[in-house]
């Protein structure tokens, strides 16, 4: 359901302002609803109101942009296979 940007959503809102535990309470409370209704992350966080105080739709959308999580693969992909 998109969880996997759970962390990318916390470290943006501390960005924001947020202290971190009040972050972390935020992030937390949608992806446990996520997990246990079997829902979608990301529309959970572009509806809720804590996560629209501090970020915008455009901010929300970039989070889950998942190019940032592989934009390495080739490179960690070629040092492994060089070292065997």
């Amino acid at each position: 359901g998109g969880i996997a940007f759970s962390q990318k959503l916390l470290l943006k809102l501390v960005d924001k302002g947020l202290l971190r535990d009040d972050a972390y309470i935020i992030v937390q409370s949608i992806a446990m609803d996520v997990f246990k209704n079997n829902g979608d992350f990301k529309e959970s966080v572009k509806n809720d109101e804590r996560v629209n105080k501090y970020l915008s739709k455009e901010e929300i959308e970039s989070i889950f942009n998942a190019e940032d999580y592989l934009k390495n693969v080739d490179y960690i992909f070629r040092r492994v296979l060089e070292n065997k």
